[in-house]
């Protein structure tokens, strides 16, 4: 009996370590509850947020495309530092998409939480449906920073 509850500790413990040795990637939000870290808004419209990810495992989370634009264009984490940028599809919230293959629609019609006048999407088609409706441009991330305001 001893024996066995020994190798069930050990495999505890193996599977306990190698979860631990993952790469590091997206957190939950928790919506009403956890701030913005860039304006300190608590983040309530899931169809906005977004997520930085530091190679260390430190989640960075936003309430807003504009905020995590002006995190990265200030350098607040380092690109060597930087693991990955997830973003929240905004026809489908539960759906994070990888920042560099996400299509954004930047427009005044757009009313994010701190009028970052964008929202994000993993499908290009929904994106064009949406700037169908409120005007604006298509663009990648790149694009995005490009059209950053001072």
């Amino acid at each position: 009996m001893r024996i066995l509850s020994r190798r069930r500790a050990v495999a505890l413990l193996i599977a306990t370590a190698a979860a631990g040795c993952g790469s590091p990637g997206p957190a939950d939000i928790h919506y009403d509850s956890d701030a913005c870290d860039h304006c300190r808004m608590t983040i309530s419209a899931p169809g906005f947020a977004a997520q930085l990810v530091t190679r260390t495992g430190r989640i960075f989370r936003f309430d807003d495309p504009g905020c995590l634009r002006e995190f990265v264009a200030g350098n607040s984490v380092s690109p060597d530092d930087t693991h990955s940028i997830w973003v929240n599809d905004h026809a489908h919230p539960e759906v994070r998409v990888r920042l560099d293959e996400a299509w954004f629609v930047v427009s005044d019609g757009i009313r994010a939480p701190m009028n970052g006048r964008m929202a994000a999407f993993a499908s290009l088609d929904e994106a064009r449906a949406l700037q169908a409706t409120v005007g604006g441009q298509v663009a990648r991330w790149t694009g995005v920073l490009a059209e950053r305001r001072a």
